[in-house]
């Protein structure tokens, strides 16, 4: 029944209550409360998705009945319901969703803390549209460009940034607190035309500076080289005996990855942990030795092992390579004996490359006979 004067005046909360609702229509309600005094406040409620939202119009008689309708109208016409605002629903995401779910959530809560929340911590979440989505990622891309550890002119940390978005206005979209989310819309092409597709591999003259350097990037660099590894692998992974071990959640397949340790790869190891940080192994590549990227050292791996005539199926199992069609169904052998036996005379190769074998590499035939 509609709210009159009279009945807001004379209105009361039922005996043994401090307060009570009624309802005037439209969403629209007018809070008594009873303490020193008798507050009557109005307020708009709206219930959607299971949530239910509330907003203070005002107190009576300081804003009149016909007043707090009209409000009640203008609120129920946008529909605005609850939304919370970007930072609180990016940290109700990471602590439900990220935390829970993946093994290292630090470089998703590292590009909300550096990207999103600066754009967009006091945005409410309803207020966010897919041109604002694209705007923060290019922004991003070119202010990566930037940094002595960005690569691809940034595009790859732009592609991250857009994946961290989907997500979370994904979990707001789940929420109920927007029907349709602004990254949905968006793709890689906002971040630029894709790079070409790098061919590139060491000459001997390269290869030769990267087993000589006594530069603190060095040892990471020979053992990439002598191993076939993604640079994240060389960081998350970890001896076992004379294996490397890269877990299921650093490799790229989701697969663990075991690699034997020739005497190359071994030699590398008295330095590890490793002393130079991953970006500063890329920018000592870029300022000292030419421009090539330490995932190039994998290519190299991959190109001159294959030239030495080890079989290609043995290769792709070298670097953690998925097979394609009837071969992923039926050929799960891991070759590791002929991994080991390529590994071994590829190391073979590189410690005479330097004219040598160095000091601290184990001969050949005494670490297969350790083994």
């Amino acid at each position: 029944m509609a709210l009159t004067d009279t009945r807001v005046r004379t209105l009361k909360p039922a005996k043994g209550k401090a307060e009570c609702l009624a309802a005037d229509g439209n969403g629209l309600y007018i809070r008594i409360r009873v303490g020193q005094d008798i507050s009557r406040t109005w307020q708009f409620r709206r219930k959607e998705a299971g949530r239910l939202s509330v907003a203070t119009l005002g107190t009576y008689p300081e804003l009149s009945i016909r007043e707090a309708r009209l409000k009640a109208a203008e609120l129920a016409t946008k529909r605005r319901t609850y939304s919370p605002t970007i930072e609180e629903a990016a940290e109700q995401w990471l602590t439900e969703r990220v935390d829970q779910t993946l093994r290292t959530a630090e470089p998703i809560r590292s590009y909300v803390e550096r990207a999103v929340i600066p754009a967009l911590g006091s945005w409410r979440v309803r207020d966010v549209e897919p041109a604002d989505v694209a705007r923060i990622v290019r922004a991003f891309r070119d202010q990566a460009a930037k940094s002595a550890k960005a690569s691809a002119d940034g595009r790859p940390a732009a592609r991250a940034l857009l994946g961290v978005l989907k997500g979370l206005f994904g979990y707001c979209v789940a929420n109920g607190w927007i029907s349709q989310s602004p990254a949905a819309p968006i793709t890689h092409a906002v971040i630029g035309a894709p790079s070409k597709a790098r061919d590139r591999v060491l000459t001997d003259d390269e290869i030769r500076l990267v087993m000589t350097t006594d530069a603190m990037q060095g040892p990471v660099l020979r053992f990439l080289l002598a191993t076939g590894m993604r640079i994240s692998e060389a960081y998350h992974g970890h001896r076992e005996g004379q294996h490397w071990v890269v877990p299921s959640g650093f490799s790229k397949n989701k697969r663990e990855h075991r690699v034997w340790l020739a005497p190359v790869a071994l030699a590398q190891l008295e330095s590890h942990p490793w002393a130079a940080q991953k970006f500063r192994v890329q920018h000592w590549i870029t300022a000292i030795a030419g421009g090539w990227t330490a995932h190039d050292l994998r290519r190299t791996f991959s190109t001159r092992i294959n030239a030495m005539g080890v079989p290609v199926y043995v290769v792709e199992r070298m670097l953690n390579h998925t097979f394609d069609g009837v071969m992923a169904v039926y050929n799960h052998a891991s070759y590791d004996a002929e991994r080991r036996q390529a590994l071994e005379a590829w190391s073979a190769w590189l410690a005479g490359f330097i004219g040598k074998r160095p000091a601290d590499v184990v001969p050949l035939r005494q670490a297969s006979q350790a083994a």
